[in-house]
């Protein structure tokens, strides 16, 4: 690494001789022979600043261990703080317009509540006529949680005739992380499929 460094310096300290006493192509050689020594650095500086800034917007450091258990806890804290309000599915929202995502956001928007420090229970829309289907969550380990669909409303506004598939799909496991103070990362272990849940507007 400190050979790199040598060699690296040595030849900016040649091309910039070049630069200033040589012809114009000659110039523009010592350049581009700058610009080819230097690449791979610039490459790696890249890099780093990429993982250091990942590092630091999921844990908030970029100091070594910085416990996985304590920063699950804190973001399972901060999440349930945020959680309550109405979200939709981004996923299958219509966002080319910010009147298009408040109709989404009126048709189709589930409202979360807390229920507990460690629970909370997601409502969906449903027509009118028929009973809400409540889903609920509740803090397993780390980031995940198990839910639980009230199969009983799940029959009652999808039909018996739909028994089999409700029963299959009952109980599961999610994975929830915030990504910011209105989006909402789950990934279904079941279905091994993210949702990306977005905020609505507040009335």
């Amino acid at each position: 690494m400190k050979t790199n460094g040598r060699l690296l310096l040595i030849a900016k300290v040649m091309s910039q001789q070049l630069a200033d006493r040589g012809p114009p192509m000659l110039r523009l050689s010592a350049t581009l022979f700058t610009l080819i020594l230097l690449s791979p650095a610039a490459g790696a500086s890249a890099l780093y600043d990429e993982l250091a800034a990942a590092k630091i917007k999921l844990l908030g450091t970029t100091r070594p261990d910085p416990g996985m258990g304590l920063w699950a806890q804190k973001t399972n804290e901060t999440m349930m703080s945020l959680i309550e309000g109405k979200w939709i599915d981004l996923g299958y929202s219509d966002l080319t317009n910010e009147d298009n995502m408040k109709k989404y956001c009126d048709k189709f928007g589930e409202s979360f509540k807390k229920l507990t420090d460690y629970s909370f229970d997601i409502i969906g829309p449903v027509t009118p006529s028929k009973h809400a289907i409540h889903r609920e969550y509740i803090f397993k380990t780390g980031i995940s949680c198990n839910y639980r669909w009230n199969i009983e409303q799940q029959m009652e506004v999808l039909g018996s005739g739909n028994g089999k598939e409700i029963l299959k799909n009952a109980n599961g496991t999610s994975a929830l992380l915030m990504m910011t103070p209105n989006t909402l990362l789950e990934i279904d272990f079941s279905f091994a499929q993210p949702i990306l849940w977005g905020r609505c507007p507040t009335e």
